[in-house]
């Protein structure tokens, strides 16, 4: 993918929260639809569909989020144009879809999040946090969705865009339809966080399908907005949601992206001086041995070999820099088959 510095001008931001809210006013005008909460709408093919999607027990196809994490901005002008493809009739509705941003406040201040993380605070007890709040605002749309295709971007740059989840084979079906050249990264056995939910683990648990597309370092990089773009049609298509016309994906992929899963997960020391080796990005090959930190005057090395996934240097712009540490310095996955994964 191509690389950035991570970081996304505020007015650019402030620009693009504006074409969207504008074609949100639009679609509310134009089309059979509910507004949700805040930056969050449902949207059908006809009032009636629209009506049955909010009424108690009522289902929304597919909802399309972006902006989790108000510093990963690239699904922004993916679902304004998504928005703007229905409201010209490219895309055509055939079910209920939600379409919303998640923490446009953090977004606006360039900022991960302002409180906690919006993507450790689902089903969670509500605080006074302002993702707290938030995530019980999205949560009705949440637990209404039969799938849910969460856009994501990475803090450092990425190999490759990927899929990643909790496990569930409905999920893996879900994310090879829409996608079988990415690679997936899966996991079971706990939560991906001892924070709180995620979307998709929020989603999953209540019975529908979730999973997150990670496009790469966070930032406006057009080809991966393509590459979200490209997915979020193919999600709208392969979910029955919509027929997106000539926008319908046609390239014929012969073997599927590889398969990951976690092959350790190494701590963030506790005290003391961390330096992660410099230039460390996700996807990228470590051999057992390899030098990953330094802690005070000692060496910390892979413990196995794999692909490293989120390192986590700590820099002005960060969550933890100035506060409480990272609880990982980095995972480190290794590829499986198919017959690895539980049944």
């Amino acid at each position: 993918m191509s690389p950035n510095n991570g970081q996304a001008d505020i007015a650019t931001i402030e620009r693009h929260i504006a074409d969207f809210r504008r074609a949100v006013k639009a679609a509310s005008v134009g089309l059979p639809c509910v507004q949700i909460a805040a930056d969050a709408i449902c949207i059908g093919q006809d009032m009636l569909s629209v009506q049955r999607a909010m009424d108690p027990g009522g289902e929304i196809h597919l909802t399309i989020l972006a902006v989790v994490h108000g510093n990963e901005v690239a699904g922004l002008p993916i679902v304004t144009k998504l928005l703007n493809q229905i409201l010209s009739g490219a895309i055509r509705l055939q079910a209920p879809i939600g379409i919303a941003l998640g923490n446009s406040e953090a977004a606006l201040l360039g900022r991960r999040f302002i409180d906690q993380d919006l993507n450790r605070s689902f089903g969670a007890p509500v605080n006074h946090s302002r993702e707290a709040q938030r995530a019980h605002e999205l949560q009705d749309l949440l637990a209404r969705s039969q799938f849910l295709l969460d856009i994501h971007q990475t803090r450092e740059p990425s190999q490759s865009a990927f899929f990643i989840f909790p496990w569930q084979r409905k999920s893996f079906d879900f994310a090879r339809r829409i996608s079988r050249e990415l690679p997936v990264v899966t996991h079971w056995g706990g939560a991906f966080s001892k924070d709180g939910m995620c979307s998709d683990e929020f989603v999953n648990a209540k019975g529908g399908t979730g999973i997150t597309l990670e496009l790469g370092q966070a930032g406006f990089d057009e080809d991966q907005i393509a590459i979200g773009l490209a997915c979020s049609l193919q999600a709208l298509e392969t979910t029955g949601s919509a027929d997106v016309g000539p926008n319908k994906l046609r390239k014929k992929v012969h073997s599927a992206g590889a398969l990951y899963t976690w092959n350790g997960i190494i701590p963030y020391p506790p005290t003391g001086d961390v330096t992660l080796v410099p230039g460390l990005i996700n996807f990228q090959t470590v051999a057992a041995g390899d030098l990953i930190a330094k802690h005070d005057e000692q060496d910390i090395f892979a413990p196995v070999s794999g692909r490293i996934l989120f390192p986590k240097y700590v820099r002005p712009g960060t969550p933890e820099f100035g506060g409480p540490r990272p609880a990982e310095l980095c995972r480190i996955m290794k590829t499986i088959t198919e017959e690895e994964l539980p049944s």
